[in-house]
């Protein structure tokens, strides 16, 4: 009886299906962006805005990287919502000062780009582990990378470290500013999507009985399902929302079915807690770590002008959950950041004043997360010109060579991404392999 493939071939067949690239190109659907897009745009423009009026525009870019922890929670309830805000923007914080510290004390640029590697790979652990979603770990080398741009000093490191907590902030308070005025909000919209993908299966059950899109679909619509339970019961658990959650829950009853009593409320360490047991935090982590090495020193030997963006480019590929996802990721990645590569060029060539770049960073940023939930890849358009211009805010870099750097880095980042994909597996696969 012939011995099954090894999991390293096993997985580069997985890779080379051409059914990645046709699934690249697909455009999903989604709903309620507009309202979170609107909030990420008001937390990094009020940022910007507070920075030109304290003027000190040259920490803004720096402030608005703390802002960018308007990404996270953005449907959870508010008491999750409020703890995980907190954690994403101490974390971009924390992964900042770390590798600005490193660049003051003048540390081999080596030695600061394995601090992004390791930081990559526990940030991905601890976003997966309280089950943040997207943008997972991304954001967090990204801010890692701030501190490694340019020369920084020790003055520099408190003063812009402070300005990326007071984004933090900043953001904190406006992604949560809703709870004032519709504390039942990200109920509401939980138990609709639940309703909207349990009728969504039931017609695509009724049109093509066995097709694995059918499959597909109630796969979804027992996703959402769960989702919503999740989010009532952290709403029953509290007096200011208990009564509409008692409303919303004979709702989502009378769509759904009866069903065994909510499950207990789960705070973000009661969650990580159940994640534990799960083995594919580990596999990840270490994916993510071992890519982020490969690819910041590929990229340092290589002369590329920004190595840490190579690492995000392999996180980034990392955070999907499967072999398929992580190369949809990566190709879309990859391709979106190449040509938001020539989109960010004039506008880098221009030398925008601060105001049009503030205005022209925002609204990227609302665009972006109206896009970014139906395709990653038409997202990059906007990530791409977006991030290039807050980092030119910071005044690191020339801005007319960063462009070409930012593609080169993400291709390299994105591709060794995959191949961590291939050659990194739990050691009992490979035995049970042999």
């Amino acid at each position: 009886m012939p011995s099954p493939p090894s999991p390293v071939l096993a997985t580069a067949r997985q890779v080379a299906d051409p059914h990645h690239v046709r699934a690249a190109l697909r455009v999903t659907t989604t709903d309620a962006t507009v309202a979170a897009a609107l909030r990420c745009g008001a937390a990094v423009g009020l940022t910007l805005a507070a920075s030109a009026a304290a003027g000190r525009t040259d920490l803004a870019g720096f402030a608005a990287l703390g802002a960018l922890a308007s990404l996270y929670g953005r449907y959870d309830p508010y008491r999750r919502r409020a703890a995980v805000l907190a954690g994403a923007g101490g974390l971009l914080v924390v992964a900042f000062v770390l590798t600005a510290a490193l660049t003051a004390a003048g540390a081999p640029l080596a030695v600061a780009l394995g601090a992004v590697a390791l930081l990559s790979g526990t940030a991905t652990v601890l976003c997966v582990l309280v089950r943040t979603g997207p943008p997972g770990a991304t954001i967090v080398v990204f801010a890692a990378a701030g501190g490694i741009a340019g020369p920084v000093g020790w003055h520099d490191v408190l003063e812009r470290g402070l300005a990326g907590a007071a984004g933090a902030a900043i953001a904190w308070s406006v992604c949560m500013s809703g709870y004032l005025v519709r504390p039942s909000a990200p109920a509401r919209l939980a138990v609709r999507r639940a309703a909207d993908a349990l009728r969504r299966a039931d017609d695509v059950r009724a049109a093509s009985d066995g097709d694995p899109a059918a499959a597909d679909a109630v796969e979804a619509a027992y996703r959402a399902v769960a989702h919503a339970r999740t989010v009532l019961a952290d709403d029953l658990s509290h007096r200011r929302t208990r009564d509409t959650a008692l409303v919303l829950t004979a709702e989502l009853a009378v769509v759904a079915g009866p069903a065994d009593a909510l499950p207990a409320r789960r705070n973000l360490r009661d969650t990580a807690r159940a994640t534990w047991p799960s083995a594919g935090w580990r596999l990840t982590g270490v994916r993510v770590v071992l890519a982020g090495l490969a690819s910041g020193a590929v990229a340092l030997v290589a002369g590329f002008g920004h190595p840490a963006w190579a690492q995000m480019g392999s996180t980034a590929t990392l955070q999907g959950t499967t072999t398929h996802h992580a190369v949809v990721r990566a190709l879309q990645r990859g391709a979106g950041t190449a040509l938001g590569a020539l989109v960010a060029w004039p506008l880098l060539s221009a030398h925008l004043s601060f105001a049009a770049t503030a205005v022209v960073v925002v609204g990227l940023q609302v665009v972006t997360e109206v896009v970014v939930g139906r395709h990653y890849g038409l997202a990059m358009l906007t990530i791409t010109p977006m991030a290039l211009l807050m980092t030119s805010l910071g005044g690191a870099g020339d801005p007319s060579g960063m462009a070409l750097s930012r593609a080169l880095d993400t291709v390299l980042g994105a591709a060794l991404g995959v191949l961590a994909v291939v050659v990194v597996h739990p050691r009992r696969a490979g035995r049970a392999a042999g």
